[in-house]
């Protein structure tokens, strides 16, 4: 058995997953479930035969505009041809994972703002906040390298967790009556020696 070729590993691993939602979006575009399968075949063969397929970032939407693509195509070469099915192929839609510039925008906003709440929070909060939800180190571990009670640990850990939501509330839904973070620091210390 000869040894597979990087096409074919990549369309093994990043195309065949997909092969249920290609003849679901294929039955749609063809209403014939033979037809639909062809579409199907012809789109892998067309994909297979591509010297430029190391470089498609996203196999599944690149494949469903393919079989988009060539449903139209084989529409335009059919003598006749329902107007309702042309409309039909035309809302044709898939659902596209790649972020859009919003998605994009906001996320690296919220990533700023959680980047200014650990820069604000206390710094026994942020250590531990840090140490547990970012590097999953053990509650146990944590406790035991800063020579603090597992208690004391989760109470920080407890505190900085809510600090961190309350500085990624929206400006208007805080509450007056909330300690601040230095405010709560303190408390802490004076409770824990």
């Amino acid at each position: 058995m000869s040894a597979l070729r990087p096409i074919d590993r990549w369309f093994i691993d990043e195309v065949l997953p997909h092969e249920a939602a290609f003849l679901e979006a294929a039955r749609r575009l063809e209403r014939d479930p033979d037809a639909a399968n062809d579409l199907v075949q012809a789109a892998f063969v067309k994909l297979i035969a591509m010297d430029g397929w190391a470089q498609i970032a996203q196999p599944r939407q690149y494949v469903m505009r393919m079989l988009r693509n060539m449903s139209i195509e084989r529409l335009r070469r059919a003598k006749i041809v329902e107007f309702q099915r042309m409309s039909e192929i035309d809302d044709f839609d898939f659902e596209d994972d790649a972020p859009d510039q919003f998605r994009i925008a906001s996320g690296k906003d919220m990533i700023d703002r959680i980047g200014k709440a650990l820069q604000a929070m206390p710094e026994r909060c942020r250590t531990v906040l840090v140490r547990r939800r970012f590097d999953q180190q053990p509650p146990k571990e944590i406790a035991r390298e800063l020579g603090i009670s597992l208690s004391t640990m989760e109470k920080r850990l407890a505190r900085a967790v809510v600090l961190l939501i309350r500085a990624l509330e929206p400006d208007g839904a805080r509450n007056g009556s909330a300690a601040s973070p230095a405010e709560t620091d303190t408390r802490d210390d004076a409770a824990n020696g």
